[in-house]
C-alpha cells in the first residue's frame, strides 16, 4: 500500500495532461458519490414514511433538528485540520511551494452561448 506522500509525488511526477484528467476524474467521483448519498437519503425518507414514522413540526423546528444531527455527526473544521497535520507528521509528508505551483486552471475557459 502506497503512503499518501508516495501518491503525491506519484501525482507531481504526471504530465500535465494526465494531472488534469485524474483532477477532473477524481471531480466526477465526488459528484457520483454525491448522488449515490442522496439516493440512500431519499430511500430512508420513503421508509421512514412506509413505516409510519415521519418526523412533524414546524420548518424551523425541522432546520434546527437537521443543524443539530449535522453537528452531531460530522467533524468541525478545526478537527479536520488537527487530523490532517497528524496524518502528515505521520508519514513525513512536506510540501513546498513547487508543489503547488501548477494547481490553478489558468486556462481562458470555456466559450458561453445565450
Amino acid at each position: 500500500m502506497m503512503t499518501l506522500q508516495e501518491i503525491i509525488n506519484s501525482i507531481n511526477s504526471l504530465p500535465t495532461e494526465d494531472r488534469e484528467y485524474l483532477f477532473e476524474f477524481l471531480r466526477q467521483q465526488r459528484i457520483e458519490n454525491g448522488r449515490v448519498e442522496i439516493l440512500a437519503n431519499a430511500q430512508e425518507v420513503m421508509q421512514t414514511f412506509k413505516d409510519g414514522t415521519p418526523k412533524s413540526g414546524s420548518v424551523d423546528e425541522l432546520g434546527a433538528d437537521l443543524l443539530e444531527e449535522e453537528q452531531t455527526k460530522s467533524e468541525g473544521f478545526w478537527d479536520m485540520t488537527l487530523r490532517f497535520r497528524e496524518r502528515m507528521q505521520q508519514e513525513n509528508i512536506t510540501f513546498d511551494d513547487a508543489d503547488f505551483a501548477d494547481l490553478r486552471d489558468r486556462s481562458v475557459g470555456r466559450d458561453v452561448e445565450f
